[in-house]
This record gives structure tokens, sequence and C-alpha cells, in this order.
């Protein structure tokens, strides 16, 4: 079994956080390895991907019938990183949800960079990467072919970036306390999100009270606008990549807030 690119020509990667990570790649694979481990890529070779806290790896089927290990690794944040990404993130209540659908918004990168953090890589000296093959130093191209599968796989699940740098997406909702990160402290690095196998392809406060002139009943909240509103939020979307659990929490975080009490609500 292996993984199939969606890919069969030109560039790999559509979204402009995956075209981000390629570029990173391609300046330390040069144009030679770039150009097999594309071809390898699309032929199927990469067997499985796994995607942990700064570590990318999967299986290569090389052109000897030798399965060979390769690995590309971005580093997770330091906690002042996290905490910087974090703060910026939970004044964005549809970020969850966003990233959870595929979106992954380019503007906060800029809002992100005053700080000097982001979730792509900084540059191509922030990546990594190592074989089980004897081309060594490398990058070899099984490294990357793999590179071009977690490319495809960013592009179509930007919450792996979240991963990779050691976060999860409940990361990005504020606690029911309304602690602040640094009063809440790091929550650690998330686990394993499990192999990728062809099998599988297929943070705001609390909301405001009544007296809140942003509120739905003042006709100003985000509903009002047409805009996203967290209290009506469909869960499903967050389930898909958390579980039911941290999803159903989530949107109970917000129905709390929400008022009136007759608010019609996406998970009844």
């Amino acid at each position: 079994m292996s993984i199939r690119l969606t890919s069969r020509r030109g560039a790999i990667g559509r979204n402009w956080h995956a075209a981000a990570l390629r570029d990173a790649a391609e300046t330390i694979l040069g144009v030679g390895r770039a150009g097999s481990g594309k071809a390898d890529a699309r032929a199927g070779r990469v067997q499985w991907l796994d995607i942990e806290t700064g570590i990318a790896r999967g299986d290569v089927l090389d052109a000897d019938g030798h399965l060979y290990q390769a690995r590309v690794d971005l580093p997770p944040f330091s906690p002042a990183d996290r905490e910087a990404f974090v703060q910026v993130a939970r004044t964005r209540p549809d970020l969850p949800t966003r990233l959870a659908g595929g979106e992954y918004p380019q503007d906060l990168e800029a809002e992100l960079a005053h700080s000097e953090v982001s979730l792509l890589p900084r540059g191509a000296s922030e990546l990594s990467h190592d074989c089980s093959c004897l081309d060594w130093p490398g990058p070899c191209r099984h490294v990357a072919a793999l590179v071009y599968v977690l490319v495809e796989e960013v592009d179509e699940r930007p919450v792996q970036l979240l991963t990779l740098r050691g976060l999860a997406l409940e990361d990005l909702v504020p606690p029911a306390g309304g602690r602040s990160p640094a009063a809440a402290g790091p929550t650690g690095p998330t686990g394993p999100t499990g192999p990728t196998r062809p099998e599988d392809q297929s943070g705001p406060g609390p909301a405001s009270g009544p007296e809140d002139p942003s509120t739905p009943e003042n006709g100003d909240g985000p509903a009002a606008r047409g805009g996203f509103d967290p209290a009506r939020m469909d869960p499903a979307l967050l389930s898909e990549v958390i579980g039911e659990a941290p999803a159903a929490a989530i949107a109970s975080f917000y129905r709390a807030g929400a008022a009136p009490s007759d608010q019609p609500s996406a998970i009844e």
C-alpha cells in the first residue's frame, strides 16, 4: 500500500501555507533531489506518513525494492514562542474551525511576524532530515519524496502544522477560568497524530453578556453581521480533528456564555 498524491503535474501544494513549506524544503533539496523526490512521491513510493511533535516520518520504497525510513524535522515551539502564538491565536475565535476546515489565514502569519513567530519554517535552517539509506549527508531522494507527501498533507490539513509545533486545536481556546496563557502555563507538546495511510485518505474569551454592545441581541454581534458566532458553531468540524469530547467541550464553553437561553444550538 502507498500514499497517492492528488497532484499529478506542476508544483505540489496549492494553498499559500503549503507553498511556503515546499519552498523552504526545496532550498535544502536542490533541483536534482526535488525532481526525483517529486517523481517518487507521485509514483506512490511513500508507504505511510506519521506526524508528531517536531517530526514527520515515513517508509519510502526505493527502486531496488528496499524500504527506507525517512524523516523531516521541524522543531516545536520554545515556551516563549508558544505563549506568543497562543496569545495571538486566542484573539481569533474562528481560528480552530478554520484550521479544522483546511484554511490557515495568511494575515495571522503577518500578525505573528511582529513576535518573530511562525507555524511555518522561518527558513531552511529550521528544517533537518535523516534517512536509513547510505546516501549521506543527503538530503536523499527518500527524504525528498517524504517532503512532498508532507506538503500535500499540510495543504489539505494545516492543523498538522500545529502538531509539528507541539500544539493542538484545544490549546487555541481560552481556559474556562479566563486565565492568560502565562498564568495557565503551557499544556505541553501534543502526542502523535497517527500515521496517514491510503485507507485514511478520502481562541477568544467567554462570550459577552447582554450588556455588551457586541452581543447579537444588540444587533452588532457576529451573527448580526453574518460573521462567525462561536455559540452557533458546528462541533462536527472540530470533532474530525480533535475527537468528539474536546469538540463538545469547546462548543459547550461558548454556549455557556451565550444569551438568551433560547438561542439555537448546533449541537442539540
